[in-house]
């Protein structure tokens, strides 16, 4: 059930809209009343609301600034407007501020009863839109976690972002920007940096050759691995495990 507010400071029409509205066969009930857009807001800010019906004229704040202020506090609830034949100018700007549609006085069943299946499925959409946003969100962020893992486990194979995209089902371009916007650096970075990591720990240890570190951390070559350590660390490996 989708929860309503009606805005109205005449008390007889927010109490007759809340029956007609109540006794429609549809999802939707109005759940409370407001006399103006001011007292509108203040509801607002303590009840979830699904959708907001409100009247054009009254007093304290009318129906086209309850709009505004409304826009300006980020509420995202549609908003269907009440106007009668003269005030047809007001709905053309409450139009243009954001409201969903317009019901002209007096108000009929069947003109409400089609505004509401228009919304409910508005409403509907954007929670199926919101709910894939989400999911997409959480399967990039598995992905780069997936990557990751990936790179910390098996960085000294020659890894490649392609072939990585292809087994998660991504572009590999469109991985290359999730990854740099996930982690902060490229995944060439990361990947260099794990290596250096691995090798500084191997270089300390002084177990075994520079040669064989430089192919135990995934380098096709020893030449290519002390030109890399060097831009990395400022020093050769072999400085760094005299130093160490």
């Amino acid at each position: 059930m989708f929860n309503v507010l009606v805005v109205e400071d005449e008390f007889w029409m927010g109490e007759g809209m809340r029956k007609v509205i109540n006794k429609l066969e549809c999802p939707f009930e109005v759940s409370d009343i407001a006399q103006n857009g001011h007292e509108a807001l203040s509801k607002m800010n303590n009840v979830k609301f699904d959708l907001i019906i409100t009247d054009i004229k009254m007093p304290i704040m009318d129906g086209l600034e309850f709009i505004e202020r409304k826009n300006e506090l980020a509420y995202q609830q549609p908003v269907v407007i009440i106007t009668g034949h003269s005030e047809f100018e007001y709905a053309r700007k409450a139009i243009r501020l954001g409201a969903f549609d317009y019901l002209l006085k007096p108000v009929k069943k069947e003109e409400l009863s089609e505004v509401f299946e228009n919304i409910e499925s508005q409403i509907n959409d954007d929670q199926q839109l919101s709910i894939q946003i989400n999911e997409n969100q959480q399967v990039g962020v598995d992905v780069i976690q997936y990557t990751i893992d990936l790179i910390d486990r098996e960085y000294m194979k020659d890894l490649s972002l392609s072939e990585i995209a292809d087994q998660v089902g991504f572009n590999a371009s469109y991985l290359s920007r999730l990854f740099k916007l996930e982690t902060g650096i490229g995944f060439v970075q990361y990947l260099r940096e794990v290596r250096m990591k691995q090798a500084k720990e191997m270089l300390i240890r002084g177990e075994i050759t520079i040669e064989t570190i430089s192919r135990k951390v995934g380098f096709q070559s020893e030449k290519h691995f002390r030109r890399t350590f060097k831009k990395e660390e400022g020093v050769t490996p072999s400085e760094y495990r005299d130093r160490k």
